[in-house]
Order: structure tokens, then C-alpha cells, then sequence
């Protein structure tokens, strides 16, 4: 199922190591996820890799640190 958005507590709650595929509703919403991530990452909240699969509006998002 497609939700509107990936809040900043589902991306800290992810164990470092794990996977997650998020389905968006929203093209736009693939690279507001992207900017979360670098935020995140600038806080210093920990590390994330990112896939974007902009056909099927979907983005992976892996947790590294």
C-alpha cells in the first residue's frame, strides 16, 4: 500500500543493516524522502543509502550507521 510520506521516526527507528522499500503516492515525494536522509545524515543521526524507482514510484532506503 502507498502512503503519503516516510516520517523521520520510521527512518530512525530502522536497524542499522535492514532494508525497507517504501511505496509513495507521489513522484515529488521520492526526493523529499532523499532530503530527510541528508538532514538526518547532518544531524548526525545516522547513515542512509537510497534507491529511487521513480516508474513505480517506490524508494529503498537502507541504513548504514
Amino acid at each position: 500500500m502507498a502512503q503519503d510520506k516516510v516520517s523521520r521516526k520510521e527512518l530512525l527507528n530502522m536497524r542499522v543493516g535492514t532494508t525497507r522499500v517504501f511505496n509513495l503516492t507521489e513522484k515529488s515525494k521520492l526526493q523529499s524522502v532523499a532530503s530527510t536522509l541528508t538532514q538526518l545524515k547532518n544531524l548526525g543521526l545516522g547513515e542512509w543509502s537510497h534507491g529511487k524507482d521513480i516508474k513505480n514510484i517506490a524508494i529503498s532506503v537502507k541504513r548504514i550507521k
